[in-house]
């Protein structure tokens, strides 16, 4: 068995090979990602790739997951989830790191990635096992479970944890969830482009879906929609965004709703009521006499929101219990978070 320090090592010697994106092993598994079923792009691929293999660092791991191991090993499933191209890659880094044995299920929306870089770790490290099964296989040899499933299957794999004996101490599942940002009309082009950033990297989807902006009544979106409009300029639009748009936006102008969107339909923004809005791309701007109002909003959607974007200098004005984010951040978060510290703390209990 090699030494945890062993295990850092051969991730993250695994991530600096992954850091360029002429990679071989890297470059294949992004092209057979992008003939999948889903709407990323080769620009969003390498930057979420490029972003999460900078933070895969021995300094970096060694901060987040200490030193120490957990009193045993055990065979451990973590259920990838379809919201994002690497949902889950921090639970599968842990898994390795603390000397578990790994069972990954990679949903269909990105088969190649995950097994891909899983490789390149385990040829680095005798110790580190990683083996990708199907659902029930996983279920069925697995002593412990993580998942981050879309929202609508977490009931399912509670399910099966029931199902296959896996008590309720032995499962960490996190389904996605919601975002918000806060505005106050103080974002200058950094902030800007950190929220046009959250809400479009994944064509409007991700674990965290941003889809709600809460603004300052009678805040020019403008500098908004331009911050998204430079977005675009780098990180085009899939080419199938457009035409998931067109119904949602033929509805709004038939029943004359304030809308914005780009000139080749690559956003869509409407302003009306703080509900989040179909499908994945359309934004909903809302707008706040006072933030009491959004405190209130917030406090009764709690259990679903994930994070609450918003720019550093506002957070003194917030709750400290809110999941506050800063603009940018919302789907590459730190390692040790509080969604990483989670992980790490469930793996270093199993016995």
């Amino acid at each position: 068995m090699s030494s945890k320090q062993a295990r850092i090592d051969a991730i993250a010697d695994a991530a600096a090979d992954w850091r360029e994106p002429d990679h071989p092993p890297r470059k294949t598994a992004v092209a057979d990602t992008l003939e999948a079923p889903n709407r990323w792009t080769e620009e969003a691929l390498d930057y979420a790739l490029n972003r999460w293999m900078q933070r895969l660092t021995p300094e970096a791991l060694v901060d987040w997951l200490g030193d120490g191991g957990p009193a045993a090993q055990a065979t451990v499933g973590v259920v990838h989830g379809p919201s994002g191209p690497l949902v889950g890659l921090r639970d599968a880094v842990a898994v390795w790191a603390e000397g578990h044995t790994y069972l990954g299920h990679a949903p269909d929306a990105s088969p190649a990635l995950l097994p891909a870089f899983a490789r390149a770790v385990t040829d680095r490290a005798d110790g580190i096992d990683a083996t990708f099964v199907g659902k029930e296989a996983l279920f069925d040899r697995a002593a412990a479970v993580t998942a981050q499933p879309a929202r609508d299957d977490a009931g399912a794999i509670r399910e099966a944890c029931d199902d296959h004996g896996i008590p309720a101490d032995r499962r960490l599942v996190r389904p996605s969830q919601r975002a918000v940002a806060v505005l106050d009309g103080h974002e200058g082009d950094e902030a800007q482009g950190g929220l046009a950033e959250d809400a479009l990297l994944y064509e409007g989807g991700g674990h965290r879906r941003l889809a709600l902006l809460w603004a300052p009544t009678d805040l020019s979106p403008d500098a908004y929609l331009e911050a998204m409009a430079r977005f675009r300029g780098v990180f085009p639009a899939h080419e199938d965004t457009p035409g998931a748009l067109q119904m949602q936006k033929a509805f709004l102008e038939a029943r004359d709703e304030p809308r914005a969107f780009a000139e080749g339909l690559e956003f869509l923004v409407s302003r009306g009521e703080p509900t989040e809005p179909s499908p994945e791309g359309h934004l909903r701007w809302t707008e706040y006499a006072g933030l009491d109002a959004v405190g209130d909003w917030i406090d009764a959607h709690r259990t679903e929101l994930g994070a609450v974007v918003a720019r550093e200098p506002l957070h003194d004005q917030l709750p400290d219990s809110w999941p506050l984010r800063t603009p940018g951040d919302l789907h590459l978060p730190p390692l040790a978070d509080e969604g990483g510290q989670a992980v790490a703390t469930f793996l270093r209990a199993l016995r």
